[in-house]
């Protein structure tokens, strides 16, 4: 142990020792690099002097050691900037400090992009890495940041609800999952989300992000990329930086105020029939029936509005030269077109940076907080007032709530009495932020740590109250519901790495990371409910004697752990390499199969560069690009490995004499569930043409992931439940992108007119490729429950088809395409054989008849953005098109059939039924699966800049959203969300927004 102890005093005074006795003849040299325009910090620069040299890291800071005495030149260098040179007096022993600020190249810019741990530009990314900054982002009334990018990258496509900041769906290249998380992992200033946002009270998690606070988002799409995040990148990576403070010399303080005020307007209805056509058919249908109500009531307009908008934020920033800050404070409120579907959010945020110790040392702290406050519509209120009777009254002075309402208790209920009575609120409160730390360490050139120590806090609030007088209480036995919700989630994270990053010879750079990462996740759902209320004049503020009460907490806690690596070596900014690996550590797996190796590999060649295109006046830049990596997917619920255990209420017990005694039920566990693993290729171009004035890539993408996880039956007697989540089978997407960004009119001088335009194009297959039928119980698996039928799904997993492929039956149709609803066979009654093809010809209209036939994804998704200026005004639209996605209409299945006028309480029809002529429901009938193929302008923005006078630099603009919309699906909108079930949604609407800045 001491010749131990010894060897390792000698190699730690050869490590610190050598610098110091060379510092006795030398001296060394600390500093950053700015970007002159923007002031952002330059990674990657070569900074010199003679033979030392050393790389600037992602915040641009430098260090040269052993620099010679006396006066010296210190060269930056890098493409896209012109070579940089400062003067320095170099002191023996003394560090000089200095800032060195490079001038981009008007043909070609280094930009700065954000990866995993890490910075490079653009010229050097081997992956497929695509950053959208605030410039870019989409206009208008944006409360999520992911509506920022819709329709800005190619591969990424965004589904939201329609509520005021209602949940949204991002999907990178697709889903590689069926009943794990497709969301992509969201990193938010270095610290790692929980897939999916986090917890919520209903809406979207990441509405506690400003959009207006948001500098940049970077979306990592191939594994080269997101493997760097091992277990965690199988559906991408989203980078969100946030705006921080400007350093620099003569950076002083500044203020600037962003707001609006908006209003939004139903775009489209529900076809259902108007009171006069509802009594028309209904005449014709039954004479008989006294149900049909003498008034004439549009539902649908008396539960929706116009929703008032109003947002308000300002900034305050600044710094010097060594230190910069900025405080934001934001305010949103927004109202929905449906009654009672609201939110409300305030937001709060600091940033402050200060370097230390010559530079060498740079301490960044983040944080912000949020507010924010959501109202829900009743669930059940869209459904209602597409169902009720058109002919029905709103009000009735008899009854005790004073609303009208059918007897039976199979009709569908007031949508009015409904919003006046129900009350849903969610109240969340959330913080994240950090300390991060980045020293230059002065033992070895080029070696620096990187440490960041992070949280994510949310508290939720939830709050429902029904009284006993509200006629679905009543129809469902509750008699009066009130209950509450207080969830915690604590998130603590901490990485640290080691980067190394020095010029190899003189045409070749190595950069070499290697890191440790823990992150430590903790939820507590306490909760009360109650229902059978004795009376409801307590409101939701309190609780009088019930029938039931019930009060539950739920814990769930989870860990992950990793080590990663990554290295990049270019040789002559020509042939770039990238290598990475991540071993993690997860607790949601057995001992067995707990960790998880991803690595991953990638390649680029700048064909630009070589000479037999070094004359091309045609292309300015070529780059060749291969990867291949392996990510996992670890998104789904906690302690699937283990058999918990519920404990029976009072109504679910054992009796034993006289004794009732509580059940403890158990649920089924699978010990050696393990890890989805997705493998993926990426082949690419990316090219510049005449002069880099068109910018492009194209993109080939395979990605096959194994071991899939799903919920599925499993035979009597085998396990402790009727279901297992285990994993199943495997599947495959593979598909194409195109990116191409250019000038098409460029201003000569100032104020003359130009116009820059972005578009890209996205294809993709989507295969399940097996399903291992010992572990599910079958080669095919029902999925995607419809309203109408009991039990019944439109959807399957079927080796061979598409993930989610609609399973119907074909209907024969007639000579102009309409479905046949007819005694074809002359037997005196119409049934299933009449109306189907029998597919295996055996004379009967069975399950075996059904066939996948679409799917919901789109084959083809098309995007372009245009920029417009000229003098002071700009104007700015967002273009979407999708084609081959298709939509279940569960709307028109569910209504569009004449026996909804039999019994007591007879409900309205789609209009579809003026076609079919349906008797009797067709919910598995291939007429209902319809293209819902569309073309979408977003947004449309017109602004005006003040140049002059005491406004100037302020501006005026404009902006409507979702403005136009060309489909031919029949339904309430083309896009119903990720599942492709058209089942009530929640109205689409148009936005007009009126907005002003200025700063000083």
């Amino acid at each position: 142990m001491t010749r131990v102890r010894r060897c390792f005093q000698l190699c730690l005074m050869l490590l610190l020792g050598t610098p110091l006795a060379a510092q006795a003849q030398t001296g060394s040299v600390v500093g950053r690099v700015f970007d002159t325009q923007t002031m952002r910090p330059l990674s990657g620069v070569v900074l010199s002097v003679g033979d030392v040299s050393a790389l600037s890291n992602e915040s641009g800071r430098f260090t040269l050691i052993n620099v010679p005495v006396g006066a010296q030149v210190v060269e930056a260098q890098i493409i896209g900037y012109t070579t940089a040179r400062v003067n320095v007096e170099v002191s023996a022993g003394e560090a000089v400090a200095i800032d060195i600020r490079m001038v981009s190249e008007a043909l070609q810019l280094a930009t700065i992009v954000v990866t995993g741990y890490g910075e490079t530009t653009e010229d050097d990314l081997t992956g497929v890495v695509e950053a959208v900054s605030a410039e870019e982002f989409n206009p208008g009334r944006v409360v999520s940041a992911e509506e920022l990018i819709q329709g800005k990258v190619s591969g990424v496509q965004i589904y939201d609800t329609g509520e005021p900041g209602g949940g949204m769906s991002i999907r990178i290249r697709g889903g590689t999952s069926i009943a794990s998380s497709n969301e992509p992992l969201i990193v938010v200033d270095g610290i790692p989300l929980a897939v999916g946002g986090g917890i919520s009270t209903g809406r979207n998690p990441l509405n506690f992000i400003n959009p207006n606070d948001i500098e940049s988002v970077t979306v990592l799409k191939d594994a080269s990329a997101a493997a760097i995040y091992g277990s965690r990148g199988a559906n991408g990576v989203i980078l969100i930086e946030t705006k921080k403070g400007t350093a620099g010399e003569g950076a002083g303080a500044s203020f600037q105020y962003v707001g609006n005020v908006s209003n939004m307007a139903i775009d489209n209805q529900v076809d259902i029939l108007a009171a006069d056509q509802y009594r028309q058919v209904f005449a014709g249908y039954d004479q008989t029936n006294t149900t049909l109500g003498g008034a004439t009531t549009d539902w649908q307009d008396l539960i929706q509005r116009n929703g008032l908008g109003q947002e308000h934020n300002i900034a305050v920033t600044g710094g010097g030269r060594t230190s910069s800050y900025r405080v934001s404070l934001g305010y949103l409120e927004q109202e929905g077109v449906i009654r009672n579907a609201e939110t409300e959010r305030l937001t709060a945020s600091v940033s402050l940076s200060q370097l230390l110790l010559n530079d060498r040392l740079n301490l960044e702290f983040n944080a912000r907080g949020s507010r924010t406050t959501d109202l829900f519509q009743p669930s059940a209120v869209i459904g209602d007032a597409a169902a009720m009777a058109p002919t029905q009254p709103v009000f009735d002075a008899d009854s005790e709530a004073g609303f009208w309402e059918w007897e039976d208790v199979l009709g569908p209920n007031n949508p009015e009495g409904a919003l006046q009575l129900e009350e849903n609120e969610g109240t969340v409160y959330r913080s994240i932020g950090g300390l991060r730390v980045e020293a230059e360490l002065p033992w070895v050139a080029g070696l620096s740590l990187t440490s960041n120590l992070g949280y994510d806090v949310t508290r939720t609030e939830n709050l429902f109250f029904a009284p006993s007088i509200m006629r679905q209480q009543a129809e469902s036995g509750q008699n009066g519901t009130v209950s509450r919700s207080n969830g915690t989630s604590v998130k603590t994270t901490f990485d640290t790495y080691l980067d190394y990053g020095l010029p190899v010879g003189e045409s070749s750079d190595l950069d070499i990371t290697v890191g440790y990462s823990w992150e430590d996740f903790r939820s507590d759902f306490p909760s009360f409910f109650a229902e059978g209320l004795s009376f409801d004049l307590l409101g939701p503020n309190g609780v009088p004697t019930a029938e039931l009460q019930q009060t539950r907490i739920d814990v769930q806690e989870n860990r992950l752990i990793s080590f990663f690596s990554r290295v990049n070596y270019s040789i002559s900014d020509k042939y770039l390499f990238t290598g990475s690996i991540r071993r993690d550590g997860s607790s949601r797996f057995g001992p067995d199969e707990q960790w998880g190796i991803f690595p991953s590999a990638a390649a680029a060649w700048r064909l630009s560069d070589e000479d037999f295109l070094a004359d091309s006046e045609v292309i300015s830049d070529l780059k060749f690009r291969v990867s291949w990596g392996v990510t996992g997917n670890q998104a789904f619920a906690n302690y699937q490995q283990f058999s918990d255990y519920t404990l029976g209420d009072p109504q679910a017990q054992a009796q034993f004499g006289q004794t009732f005694v509580p059940t403890i039920r158990p649920a089924a566990a699978d010990p050696g569930i393990k890890w989805e693993e997705t493998t993926s290729i990426n082949v690419g171009f990316d090219f510049g043409l005449f002069e880099d004035r068109f910018t492009g890539s194209v993109e080939y993408f395979q990605q096959d992931t194994d071991d899939l996880l799903f919920t599925v039956p499993v035979p009597a007697g085998t396990n402790l439940s009727n279901f297992v989540t285990t994993n199943i089978g495997s599947l495959t997407n593979n598909g194409i992108e195109f990116e191409l960004e250019g000038a098409i009119v460029q201003a000569d001088n100032p104020g003359d007119f130009s116009w820059n335009a972005l578009f890209n194009l996205f294809t993709l297959n989507n295969e399940l490729q097996s399903i291992n039928a010992s572990a599910a119980g079958s080669e095919e698996i029902l999925v995607g429950g419809i309203a109408g039928g009991v039990g019944s799904n439109i959807q399957v997993l079927r080796p061979g088809s598409p993930v989610n492929s609609f399973f119907v039956y074909e209907h024969i149709r007639d000579s102009n395409g309409n479905p046949i609803y007819a005694d074809t066979d002359g037997n005196g009654t119409i049934n299933e054989l009449d109306l189907y093809v029998d597919q295996n010809d055996d004379g009967a209209i069975d399950q075996s008849d059904r066939r996948a036939f679409e799917d919901p994804f789109a084959d083809l998704s098309l995007a372009l953005t245009s920029f417009f200026e000229w003098k002071n005004f700009d104007a700015s639209f967002t273009m979407r098109a999708q084609f081959g996605n298709h939509v279940y209409n569960n709307v028109a299945s569910n209504l569009g059939h004449l026996s909804r006028l039999q019994g007591n309480a007879p409900t309205n029809l789609h209009s579809s039924v003026l076609e079919t002529n349906f008797d009797n429901p067709q919910y598995f009938s291939d007429y209902y699966i319809q293209d819902a193929s569309f073309l979408r302008v977003d947004n449309f923005t017109v602004g005006y800049t003040f140049s002059d006078g005491r406004f100037s630099g302020a501006r005026l603009f404009g902006t409507i959203q979702n403005a136009l919309t060309i489909t031919g699906y029949e339904g309430l909108d083309p896009l119903v969300g990720i599942g492709g079930i058209d089942n009530n949604i929640f109205p689409r609407a148009r936005t007009f927004t009126a907005g002003l800045s200025f700063g000083f």
